[in-house]
């Protein structure tokens, strides 16, 4: 009997200890991803890497997934972790780019991607990311540009946001579903894709300061939501029954 007592006890101290010291690696998380990108930066890609990982382990662990590919937005708190939400999502960036480099790790690169998509899209710092994408792909030269092109048009892909028209009419109204409509039409051409890339710079920021100035916001629910109704009444129907 006292020997079950003694693992037990036993079991319980290990216990502390293991989540004292996963406690202590948290709170350190921040200072080993910046290692990690001192280490990038300097060209030393292997310890980099092995840094980045572990600040990815550390939040796996914590999150209770099994590994870094198994985060997810929802694991986060957007009110109280949105920075550090940005900070994964560039440290996935980081990481692609060093898997790019050597074939072997051309699978890492895709999935670091992918998540790289995934805490980008429809988060309010959706426009840097894919712009810090499209900055990259003008200057570097990827061993696999397509899928660093391919994760920037995803970005715009998923994203549910349309700044002035949910600014004017909100998430869920018809008008709003229609230029989403209108916008998967656009990604199909080059062009188009260029206008959307546009349309996100432009109105992001001048919906942010909409929002904080009331004669602005005046101005946009009368004179623009208008304009935005006669569009989608006269124009859309025609391009989106094509689509």
């Amino acid at each position: 009997m006292s020997t079950g007592k003694s693992l037990t006890g036993r079991a319980a101290r290990e216990d502390r200890e293991k989540r004292l010291i996963l406690k202590h690696r948290f709170e350190n998380r921040i200072t080993v991803a910046k290692y990690g990108k001192q280490s990038m930066d300097a060209g030393d890609y292997g310890n980099a890497l092995k840094k980045f990982m572990e600040y990815f382990g550390v939040l796996a662990e914590v999150k209770g997934v099994k590994d870094m590919y198994s985060l997810r937005l929802t694991h986060f708190n957007p009110k109280k972790e949105l920075t550090e939400m940005l900070m994964i999502s560039h440290v996935y960036f980081e990481m692609a780019r060093m898997y790019d480099a050597v074939p072997k790790f051309h699978d890492e690169c895709r999935k670091c991607l992918g998540q790289f998509v995934h805490f980008s899209a429809n988060q309010p710092y959706q426009v840097v990311n894919s712009e810090m994408v499209r900055k990259h792909l003008k200057k570097s030269r990827f061993k696999n540009p397509d899928e660093f092109r391919g994760a920037y048009q995803q970005i715009f892909v998923q994203s549910k946001k349309c700044y002035v028209v949910t600014f004017c009419y909100g998430d869920t109204h018809p008008v709003t579903q229609e230029y989403r409509l209108f916008k998967d039409w656009l990604l199909n051409h080059e062009s188009g894709r260029e206008l959307v890339r546009l349309y996100y710079n432009f109105s992001s920021v001048a919906v942010t300061r909409w929002e904080s100035n009331p004669v602005a916001r005046a101005v946009g629910h009368f004179l623009i939501k208008p304009l935005l109704l006669l569009f989608s009444k006269v124009i859309l129907p025609a391009i989106i029954k094509k689509c």
